[in-house]
Order: C-alpha cells, then sequence, then structure tokens
C-alpha cells in the first residue's frame, strides 16, 4: 500500500513539473542561416551573440553592427536578410494552416531588410506586415526591400 501512494505521488509531482516548466516555452519561428561581422540577438532582459543555426521566438530583436549582415529563415519559408546597422523586431508569428491562422508583422527601426515572401504572404495575401518609423506595409508581393535610414525617416522600395 505504502508503494502505491509512492508511486501516485511521483507521477503527481512529475505531471506538475512538466506542466509548470513545459508550459511558456514559445515554440521557434525560425533560425539563422548565415552571420557576418557584429549580430546580436536580444531576448527578454538579455543579448546574445547570433549564430548560424540558433533559432528565433516571437519577440526577438535582431541588431546589425557597422559591419554586420544576417540571413534568416522562417518556418513558413519567409527568407530574411538584414544589412549593416539594422534593428529588425519580429513582432508577431501565427503560422497555423490547417486552422487557416496567419499572420506575420515584422518592425524595422533602422538599417535595411531583405524579404523574400513564404507561405503566409503567400496564402493570406495582406497578412504580412511590415513596420517602419514612417509606415506600414502590408506585404502582397514576393520580393521587397525595406530602408530606414537612422530612425526618423523611412523610403521603401519594391523589388
Amino acid at each position: 500500500m505504502n508503494r502505491f501512494f509512492c508511486l501516485v505521488f511521483a507521477l503527481m509531482v512529475g505531471t506538475w513539473c512538466f506542466a509548470a516548466f513545459g508550459e511558456g516555452q514559445p515554440a521557434a519561428i525560425g533560425s539563422i542561416t548565415k552571420v557576418e561581422g557584429p549580430v546580436s540577438v536580444v531576448r527578454g532582459d538579455g543579448e546574445i551573440a547570433a549564430e548560424k543555426g540558433a533559432r528565433l521566438f516571437p519577440s526577438d530583436v535582431i541588431r546589425t553592427g557597422e559591419g554586420g549582415s544576417i540571413g534568416m529563415v522562417l518556418r513558413d519559408d519567409t527568407t530574411l536578410s538584414l544589412g549593416p546597422s539594422s534593428e529588425l523586431k519580429m513582432s508577431e508569428f501565427e503560422f497555423k494552416p490547417a486552422e487557416g491562422i496567419f499572420g506575420l508583422t515584422l518592425g524595422v527601426a533602422k538599417g535595411t531588410l531583405v524579404y523574400i515572401s513564404g507561405q503566409i504572404a503567400k496564402l493570406a495575401p495582406g497578412s504580412a506586415r511590415i513596420e517602419t518609423p514612417a509606415g506600414v506595409a502590408a506585404v502582397r508581393g514576393t520580393k521587397l526591400l525595406v530602408e530606414v535610414p537612422g530612425s526618423e525617416t523611412a523610403k521603401q522600395k519594391k523589388g
């Protein structure tokens, strides 16, 4: 009888630990495919050096220094590249095709972003957005170049 209670107690504690530590961990939204020069990822309260193969998460902020650049691919096959002295926030990423849920919002504070559409923009045109200090672009095409000099004005070009 004592063994039975010990087994039940161990199962309850194990289930509680799994639930407590398994929840709240966001799913990765993509990964880094290329890094050159000084590039960092700001996540939560910390900042880490970007490395090829590292996973990206919602709310990550990617910063490239002078001479830095980074290539990334998201879970829906969206391809992103940042040039030197750039800052990009992964504001929103929703990709649940079976449920018809699609959404991508990227915030470019400064620098240069090259965006090549993945499945989100193809399956739900207009659900991919790029925000800059000067305005918002709803992406309906396949490729977009965004340049934000400094943090005051923005110039957007179609590529």
